[in-house]
């Protein structure tokens, strides 16, 4: 059965919607942009209805997608979560995933390689962490291992870390630094054998600056 298009409105708390009136009675609302070619007097059936209505929740979900996005870069598993919470059923979730995932809007592999970087410079961790990190985003195996190859040498990040605790602990002896500084760089995951180089490196540092206050070792 046919029914016929007889008022077009915007949406008062929101000018992008806009309400369709069928057969004088509202019917539905959807955005400009999926009912941008809806005329007034314009007909429709049942299924076209049902196409327009399918269409613009797929649009809601993508335009979500695309703010999530905008916000921060997601990996494929957090888009998936953020969309489920949010309502939208599997298989709209699925579609706008492949589609973000085919104009490269989501790229996991790319993620890994710019969590790792970003996450090198602003907030060292050992590779194991951020190997921990990824694994919990739903990064592959095969992407958390190419972006990691691309992250400085623990020795390295745990010096990193450890320089920016030089201030903050300044007041503390060696040895105490020494109790403060194990405890940072074992909570990032470091191993043994580079948390107690690091400590060293930094205490020489230290009292090379002329900080030194209590023997350490």
């Amino acid at each position: 059965m046919d029914h016929i298009i007889t008022a077009l409105e915007p949406q008062k708390n929101d000018p992008q919607r806009i309400n369709v009136y069928i057969d004088y009675q509202f019917a539905f609302g959807i955005s400009r942009f999926v009912g941008a070619w809806l005329k007034k007097g314009e007909q429709l059936d049942e299924n076209r209805i049902q196409l327009l209505l399918d269409k613009d929740l797929y649009e809601k979900a993508l335009q979500k997608a695309l703010h999530f996005i905008a916000f921060q870069p997601r990996s494929e598993k957090e888009m998936r979560a953020k969309l489920a919470k949010y309502g939208f059923e599997e298989g709209v979730i699925e579609r706008v995933l492949n589609e973000l995932i085919e104009k490269r809007y989501l790229d996991d592999a790319r993620f890994a390689r710019d969590w790792v970087e970003s996450r090198s410079q602003s907030k060292p961790r050992s590779r194991r962490f951020y190997l921990y990190e990824l694994k919990n985003k739903g990064i592959s195996e095969t992407a958390i291992q190419q972006a990691i190859e691309t992250a400085p040498e623990d020795a390295e990040l745990a010096y990193a870390l450890g320089v920016k605790y030089l201030n903050r602990f300044s007041n503390l002896d060696d040895a105490e630094f020494a109790k403060k500084m194990q405890g940072v760089l074992a909570r990032r995951a470091f191993s043994y054998d580079v948390i107690k180089e690091t400590i060293n490196q930094l205490v020489k540092n230290r009292n090379l600056e002329g900080s030194k206050r209590g023997k350490y070792g």
